[in-house]
C-alpha cells in the first residue's frame, strides 16, 4: 500500500505555498458557485441570483458564463439507428475577484456535457488571442476559453493598472484555461506589474512551440501535479503537446482520489506548508 510521496522541500525559489493555497480556495469557490446554480435548477443567467463568497477582503464579480454548442447522438427508432441533435448549454464557468491591486481570474474544472466533449477535441488550432501564428493550442480548450474571454477581458480592462498583480488559476480543464488566459494577458497589451499562474491537475494545453512562447512571456507560472493523476498526462506528448509552468509534484496515497482538488491537491500543499 502506497503512502504517497510529498511535495519535495525546499520549494523552488519564487513559489509560494501560501499563494497556491489561496488560489486553491478560490477555485473551490468557483466550484461552489456552479453547485449553487445546479442546486437552483440550472436557471438561465438572467434568472440566477448567486450568494457570492466571503473570502477576506476580496470583492467578487458575478460569475462569468460559458456557452457551448455540441451535437449528441440519439437513437432514431428506425433502421440505421441514430440521428444527431444539436444542444446548447450555458453554465457558470468561473469568477473574477479583486482586492486593492490584486486581480484574480478563476476557472473551475469540467462539470458539463459540453465541456466533456470539448476535452476530447484534441486537434490543435490557431489561438485567436495571442501573437503566435499557427495551430498551436488544443481546439476544445480554446473553444471553452473563447466563450468566456469577453467577460474576462472586460474585468481586466476595467481594473488593471501598471501596478496590478494579476493571478490566474484553475483546476483540471480550468488549469488549461488559466494558461490560455495568462498568454492572452501577457500578449494582449494589458498593463500589469506581475502576472502569476497557479494550476492544479492541468492537462497539456498546446504544442511545444506554444509552450516555448509561453515561457518567454513576462509571467511566473506554477503547475501543481499529482503523479497518479491521469489528467496531467493528456493530451499525450506523442501528439506534440507540452506542459507549461514550473512543476510542483507529489504522489497521492492509496485511497485518495487522484484528481480531487479538496481531498488530494490542497492537503498536499498544506503538508508542504507544515514542513517549511
Amino acid at each position: 500500500m502506497s503512502r504517497g510521496v510529498p511535495i519535495a522541500l525546499p520549494l523552488p525559489e519564487g513559489f509560494s505555498v501560501r499563494q497556491a493555497l489561496a488560489c486553491g480556495r478560490l477555485v473551490e469557490a468557483a466550484y461552489g458557485l456552479y453547485q449553487q446554480w445546479s442546486d437552483a435548477g440550472k436557471p438561465a443567467p438572467e434568472a440566477m441570483r448567486f450568494a457570492l463568497p466571503a473570502l477576506g477582503d476580496l470583492v467578487f464579480e458575478t460569475p462569468f458564463w460559458r456557452t457551448l454548442t455540441y451535437r449528441t447522438a440519439r437513437a432514431s427508432g428506425g433502421k440505421g439507428g441514430r440521428r444527431y441533435v444539436t444542444r446548447t448549454e450555458t453554465t457558470p464557468a468561473g469568477v473574477c475577484a479583486r482586492a486593492g491591486r490584486r486581480l484574480y481570474v478563476v476557472f473551475r474544472g469540467t462539470q458539463s456535457a459540453g465541456e466533456k466533449i470539448s476535452n476530447c477535441m484534441a486537434a490543435r488550432r490557431d489561438a485567436v488571442f495571442d501573437d503566435l501564428p499557427g495551430g498551436n493550442v488544443h481546439r476544445g480548450f480554446h473553444r471553452c476559453y473563447e466563450s468566456v474571454r469577453p467577460a474576462i477581458r472586460a474585468f481586466l480592462e476595467a481594473h488593471a493598472t501598471p501596478e496590478s498583480r494579476i493571478r490566474v488559476t484553475g483546476h483540471s480543464l480550468g488549469g488549461a484555461l488559466a494558461a490560455l488566459a495568462a498568454m492572452d494577458v501577457a500578449t494582449g497589451g494589458l498593463p500589469y506589474r506581475a502576472l502569476e499562474v497557479f494550476t492544479f491537475a492541468a492537462p497539456r494545453t498546446g504544442a511545444a512551440r506554444w509552450a516555448r512562447h509561453f515561457a518567454r512571456q513576462r509571467l511566473a507560472a506554477w503547475r501543481i501535479a499529482n503523479r497518479r493523476d491521469v489528467v496531467t498526462k493528456v493530451p499525450p506528448e506523442l501528439l506534440g503537446y507540452r506542459h507549461v509552468g514550473g512543476l510542483i509534484e507529489f504522489a497521492s496515497a492509496d485511497g485518495q482520489p487522484p484528481h480531487s482538488l479538496d481531498q488530494t491537491y490542497l492537503p498536499a500543499l498544506r503538508a508542504a506548508r507544515g514542513g517549511l
